[in-house]
């Protein structure tokens, strides 16, 4: 049950990331990507942020975990030249981490490594998916109730 109910607030939370992105894809240059390394990162959001999983409080300027391969998000430039400021976009599911939504500034470098790896297993799955539409020819559409 507790993995049922961790399961559904995690898919909640990543639709609810997705849907903000996407409707500020076009303002503001949001842009998933994948942590590229573990690292320890400083929490930037003002008045810090509540750890759920381990029932902690993580003042601003504290420092968290950041997983690799975490979702991440890009929300602008970071705050020195040669910085990007991204936003933890998934919930923690492990005790040690970053809470929801952590800001923090990542090296132009490690960002763009990150965004490449997001980016490689999009056109990944979307291969995949494409290629099974080809292999279901109408059943797809019966599948994923598209209409004709």
């Amino acid at each position: 049950m507790k993995m049922t109910s961790s399961g559904v607030v995690a898919a909640a939370a990543l639709m609810a990331c997705a849907f903000s992105a996407q409707s500020q894809a076009a303002d503001s240059g949001v842009e998933l990507a994948f942590m590229p390394s573990t690292m320890t990162v400083t929490l930037l959001n003002e008045g810090g942020k509540y750890v759920t999983i381990d029932l902690k409080h993580i003042p601003q300027g504290g420092s968290c975990r950041m997983d690799k391969d975490a979702v991440i998000m890009r929300v602008g430039p970071g705050a020195s030249t040669g910085m990007t400021r991204v936003r933890f976009a998934a919930p923690q599911m492990s005790s040690g981490g970053c809470p929801f939504l952590t800001d923090f500034d990542l090296p132009d470098a490690d960002y763009a490594a990150a965004r490449a790896a997001f980016v490689q297993k999009k056109d990944e799955a979307t291969k995949k998916v494409d290629d099974l539409k080809k292999q279901l020819g109408e059943k797809w559409d019966e599948l994923t109730g598209a209409k004709k």
